[in-house]
């Protein structure tokens, strides 16, 4: 599954961690922009995003398309 995730604090990280872990294909992306989390998304195993990217990667599940 795709999976855009914003934000990278408690809440966030825990679930990008374990998605990305599960397998699944996850952007990251949080309020300091790409470069502020590329260092996460590689320690895990996900895609570095700005938040434009992470919800990109969820606009099928859009019900508004």
């Amino acid at each position: 599954m795709k999976i855009g995730v914003i934000g990278t604090g408690n809440i966030g990280s825990t679930l990008a961690r374990k998605l990305s872990a599960a397998g699944h294909d996850v952007r990251v992306a949080n309020s300091r922009g790409l470069e502020g989390v590329k260092a996460f998304a590689a320690e895990i195993g996900a895609t570095a995003a700005d938040t434009r990217g992470a919800i990109a990667m969820n606009r099928s599940l859009n019900p508004l398309d």
